[in-house]
């Protein structure tokens, strides 16, 4: 296992005018990538301007990783 160094906490506020993904509406969800960690916001149905107002908390063993946020 690897050392941990601390705890990374990404506030997930909301999205606005995001694309159509399905028929006439998206259901979105939020993605952060970090090293082999991956985590997911809950799903919004049928809104294009959701608000998830989450909090993410990552652990970060190496400062050097990047987090992603994925589209």
């Amino acid at each position: 296992m690897e050392d941990l160094l601390g705890l990374l906490r990404i506030h997930i506020k909301r999205g606005v005018n995001l694309a159509v993904r399905d028929v006439n509406t998206s259901d979105p969800y939020c993605v952060v990538k970090m090293g082999k960690q991956k985590l997911k916001t809950r799903v919004i149905k049928k809104d294009v301007n959701p608000e998830w107002k989450e909090d993410l908390t990552l652990s970060v063993t190496d400062p050097v990783h990047p987090f992603i946020l994925v589209n």
